[in-house]
């Protein structure tokens, strides 16, 4: 959730700078999908190391050995799996900002950013 939080306010602050769109669930709705598609691209490597090391039966002998292998097969190779991941990952992003944003506007809660 880290990688998603940091790219939503930056995302939001890039949109709501353009000047085209005002703070509204369009808005939410562009920032959170951009946050989805950015948390997915930097979280998989992560996710695929994990994923060969939990498969594995002993064919590596640490994360670097096989962050190594893995860097073998070419840099594509870590984001093998990338569209499932951003198929689950950028529709919950969406609903959690979007949520977090109506619960705001509707208790009146002022973000400073």
């Amino acid at each position: 959730m880290s990688p998603q939080l940091s790219c939503y306010d930056q995302a939001k602050q890039l949109v709501l700078s353009t000047g085209l769109l005002s703070d509204n669930i369009f808005t939410h709705f562009l920032s959170s999908f951009i946050a989805g598609g950015c948390a997915t691209f930097l979280c998989q490597p992560l996710d695929v190391l994990k994923t060969r090391l939990m498969n594995s039966q002993g064919e590596y002998r640490g994360v670097t050995h096989c962050a190594m292998e893995t860097a073998k097969l070419g840099p594509l190779a870590f984001y093998k799996g990338f569209i499932p991941a951003a198929v689950r990952l950028i529709p919950h992003t969406i609903l959690t900002f979007v949520f977090l944003e109506q619960l705001r506007k509707y208790f009146g809660i002022k973000v400073n950013t």
